[in-house]
C-alpha cells in the first residue's frame, strides 16, 4: 500500500464519521425546531441548510468510495457541503444568540451601556430595557421567541408567552418574570439559561422593584421623589447627571480594613465601597423587623469611612441620631419611614459635611426642621409626606434660600393617588404576650385605618376603624387598609399574628431538614423568631425529601386543645401546603396516640406570598409529649410551572393553646 493509499483510507474513515455527525445534527435540529418559538423563515432556512449539509456530505462519501479524492465531482460536492455548513451555522448562531451576534458589541456580555437620561425619561427605556436587551433578547425576540415570549416589542411583551403574562403589576413575588430569574441557576426553568450571561443581584432587584411600582413603560423619573429608593437604584443604571457624580470625589481618610467590613456584613446590613477608587463606604439596612439599634453602633469603627447611611423604613427612634452624629464624614442620611419625631435633629450639627437628608414619611414638624437650616454644609432636605405643610416649606425656602427643600411629587387637584398600606409600629413583633398590644400606624397624617380579624376583606366604609392598640390572645389574621378623602384606598395589608401560648420545655427534630434550611433543628421551632415568606433563608426549617417530624416535651404539662403551625405560603417558589398534618400525644414518648389531624386545601393557582397559620384542633387533655408530623406534596400540580417536581414545606414556629 502506497502512502497515498494510506492517506485516502484515513480520509475515508474521517469522512464517514463526518457524514454520521452531520446526519445526527440535522435530525436533532429538526427535533429542536418542533419546540417552537423561532421565526419561521429563519428556522426553515436553518433546517434545510442542515439537511443539505447532511445530503452533500453523504454524497461526497459515496463518490469518494468510487472515484477517490482526485475526482472533480468529489471536489464540487465538498465545496457545496462547506457552503451549506457555513450558511447553516450562521443561521444557527442567529437563532441562538440573535442578530449581529458576531459584532464586537455583542461579545460584551456583562457590560450594559448606561444611557443618558433626563428627569423626563421613562424609567423603563432608560434602566430596565437595557438589562433585558443584554440578558434576554437573545432568546426572546421577534425571530426567536422561546416560550412564545417576545420581549423586544412592547405590545408583545405585555401579551406574554405560553405560560401567561410575564408579571402582575404591583406583585413581583407572584410575577413569572421574577420567579424565573430568581430560581437557582441549576433549575431547568431558571432564566437566562445556564451558560448565558446572568443577571446580577442588583439587576434582579431593579426588575423586582419596577414590577412592585406597577411595571409602567411610560412613567418618568420625575414621577418618583428623588429620595425614592427605586428612583435612586434605577438612576445608578444610567448616566443621570443629577444622581451620579461627574468625577470621583477625593477623600483624605484611609480605607477601612476589608476584614472588618466583611465581618460586619450580613443579610440585614451591607457595607459597600462607594466606588472601586475611593475609601468612602455606603451603609444600608434591610428587613425592618431584624433591625436592632446595636447594628448601627457596631459600625462605629468605620465612622470615618462611612459617608452614606440608609435607614429607610427601619424602626429607628430619636436616640439613634446621637449615634449617627459620630459619623464625622457623613454626607447623606436617609431616614424615610422611620419613627423619628425630629426633636434630636440638632445633634447632627457635628456632621459638618452632611449635604442631603431625607425625612419623607416621618412625623417631623416645622419646629425641629428649622434646626437643620443651621447646618453649614446642608444642600437638600426631602420632606415629602411629613408633618411640615406646603406653606411652612415656603417659609423655610425664604428663610434658608441656600437649601433646596424638596416637596416630592405633588399631584394636581384632579389626580388621585393610591395610599400606601398601613404598617405595624413594631414590624418585628408578631408574637404577643398577654400584656402586649398590636399598634398600627400610617406615615401620612389624617389617614384612617380600617381592619378586620374575621378573614373577610376590609372595606373603606363598614369595617371597624383602628383607634387604639389591639390585644392578640389567639392566632389572628388581621387585614388592614388605609383610606383618606381624595385618595384611592391602599392595598390590603395582611398580618399573621400569634399569642405565646404554652411553651414546651424542649423540641427534638426526629427527621432531617434540608441542609440549607436546617437552622438549629427542633429548638428553632420554639425560639420566638418568626420568618418572612419572601425570604426563606432566615428563621425557616425547610423540608422537601423528608417529612417534618418533631417531638415536644412539657415538663409542666397543661391542658392543650389546639396546635398551630406557622408556615410559609409561597407556591411560586415550590412551597406548598403540606399533604397532611398529624398530631400524636401522650405521657409516654414511646407510645403516643393520634389526637388530631388536618388535611390542608391545596391551591389551584398561584397565590400571594404570605405567612399562614394552620390550626389543628386536638383531643383536649394534659400531654407530656406531643409529636407533630407534616408531609410535603410528593409532586407539584399540573397547573404549576414545576409540575411533577417535589414540593417544599417551611415552618418557623409551632404553638400550643
Amino acid at each position: 500500500m502506497t502512502s497515498l493509499d494510506g492517506f485516502e483510507d484515513i480520509y475515508g474513515f474521517m469522512l464517514l464519521h463526518a457524514v454520521l455527525l452531520a446526519t445526527l445534527s440535522a435530525i436533532s435540529g429538526i427535533l429542536l425546531s418542533a419546540e417552537g418559538g423561532y421565526e419561521t423563515d429563519l428556522i426553515n432556512r436553518h433546517m434545510w441548510l442542515g439537511v443539505a449539509t447532511a445530503v452533500f456530505s453523504y454524497a461526497s462519501w459515496l463518490v469518494f468510495n468510487r472515484l477517490k479524492i482526485k475526482s472533480p465531482v468529489f471536489s464540487l460536492l465538498m465545496v457545496l457541503c462547506g457552503i451549506s455548513l457555513i450558511a447553516g451555522s450562521h443561521n444557527g448562531g442567529t437563532l441562538t444568540h440573535g442578530e449581529n451576534y458576531l459584532s464586537p458589541e455583542s461579545k460584551k456580555e456583562s457590560a450594559i451601556a448606561k444611557r443618558p437620561v433626563t428627569d423626563s425619561s421613562p424609567v423603563y427605556s432608560a434602566a430596565i430595557q437595557p438589562i433585558l436587551e443584554a440578558r434576554c433578547y437573545g432568546c426572546h425576540n421577534a425571530k426567536k421567541a422561546k416560550g412564545e415570549l417576545v420581549m423586544s416589542k412592547t405590545d408583545l411583551f405585555l401579551k406574554g408567552g405560553k405560560d401567561g403574562a410575564p408579571w402582575i403589576p404591583g406583585d413581583p413575588q407572584n410575577s413569572l418574570l421574577v420567579k424565573r430569574i430568581s430560581l437557582e441557576a441549576a433549575d431547568k426553568k431558571h432564566m437566562p439559561p445556564k451558560g448565558k450571561p446572568q443577571l446580577s443581584e442588583k439587576e434582579i432587584l431593579l426588575i423586582h422593584q419596577w414590577i412592585g411600582k406597577g411595571a409602567s413603560f411610560e412613567k418618568a423619573f420625575r414621577a418618583y421623589p428623588e429620595s425614592d429608593s427605586f428612583r435612586i437604584l434605577a438612576s445608578s443604571f444610567t448616566s443621570f447627571t443629577s444622581n451620579l457624580p461627574a468625577e470621583i470625589i477625593p477623600y483624605s481618610f484611609d480605607a477601612a480594613d476589608p476584614n472588618l467590613v466583611a465581618k460586619l456584613n450580613n443579610p440585614y446590613r451591607r457595607i459597600t465601597a462607594k466606588n472601586n477608587r475611593s475609601p468612602a463606604l455606603d451603609l444600608n439596612f434591610y428587613i425592618s423587623r431584624q433591625y436592632k439599634p446595636a447594628m448601627l453602633e457596631e459600625c462605629k469603627p468605620l465612622r470615618k469611612q462611612i459617608v452614606y447611611i440608609n435607614l429607610s423604613n427601619m424602626p429607628v427612634e430619636d436616640p439613634a441620631l446621637k449615634e449617627i452624629s459620630q459619623y464625622e464624614n457623613l454626607e447623606e442620611l436617609l431616614l424615610n419611614g422611620t419613627n423619628i419625631s425630629g426633636k434630636t435633629l440638632d445633634l447632627l450639627s457635628s456632621c459638618r459635611k452632611l449635604k442631603n437628608i431625607s425625612l419623607a414619611n416621618t412625623k417631623v414638624s416645622l419646629t425641629y426642621i428649622e434646626l437643620l437650616g443651621r447646618l453649614p454644609g446642608l444642600k437638600k432636605i426631602y420632606l415629602w409626606q411629613t408633618g411640615v405643610s406646603n406653606s411652612e416649606i415656603a417659609t423655610l425656602e425664604k428663610k434658608y434660600p441656600l437649601i433646596e427643600w424638596d416637596h416630592g411629587y405633588l399631584p394636581d387637584s384632579t389626580e388621585h393617588l393610591k395610599l400606601t398600606s398601613p404598617m405595624m409600629r413594631n414590624p418585628e413583633k408578631m408574637i404577643f404576650g398577654s400584656a402586649e398590644r398590636l399598634e398600627l400606624r400610617h406615615p401620612m397624617p389624617g389617614v384612617t385605618i380600617r381592619y378586620t380579624i374575621n378573614d373577610k376583606e376590609p372595606d373603606s366604609i363598614n369595617s371597624p376603624v383602628y383607634t387604639e392598640p389591639l390585644s392578640i390572645n389567639v392566632p389572628t389574621v388581621l387585614k388592614a387598609i388605609a383610606v383618606s378623602p381624595g385618595w384611592y384606598a391602599s392595598d390590603i395589608k395582611e398580618f399573621v399574628l400569634f399569642s405565646k401560648g404554652i411553651k414546651p420545655s424542649n423540641a427534638v427534630l426526629l427527621s432531617k431538614a434540608d441542609t440549607k434550611y436546617a437552622l438549629q433543628g427542633g429548638p428553632s421551632l420554639i425560639d420566638g423568631n418568626k420568618g418572612e415568606s419572601n425570604n426563606l433563608l432566615v428563621n425557616w426549617l425547610g423540608f422537601r425529601t423528608n417529612t417534618l417530624l418533631v417531638q415536644f416535651r412539657f415538663d409542666q404539662p397543661d391542658s392543650i386543645k389546639t396546635v398551630v403551625l406557622s408556615m410559609a405560603d409561597n407556591n411560586g417558589s415550590y412551597v406548598m401546603p403540606p399533604v397532611s398534618i398529624i398530631i400524636h400525644g401522650g405521657s409516654d414518648s414511646s407510645n403516643l396516640k393520634p389526637i388530631g389531624k388536618l388535611i390542608p386545601v391545596q391551591p389551584t393557582k398561584y397565590g400571594p406570598v404570605r405567612n399562614k397559620a394552620y390550626t389543628i384542633p386536638i383531643k383536649a387533655g394534659i400531654y407530656r409529649y406531643i409529636r407533630v408530623e407534616a408531609t410535603p406534596v410528593p409532586s407539584l400540580p399540573k397547573w404549576h410551572s414545576g409540575k411533577k417536581d417535589k414540593g417544599w414545606i417551611f415552618v418557623d414556629e409551632i404553638f400550643f393553646y
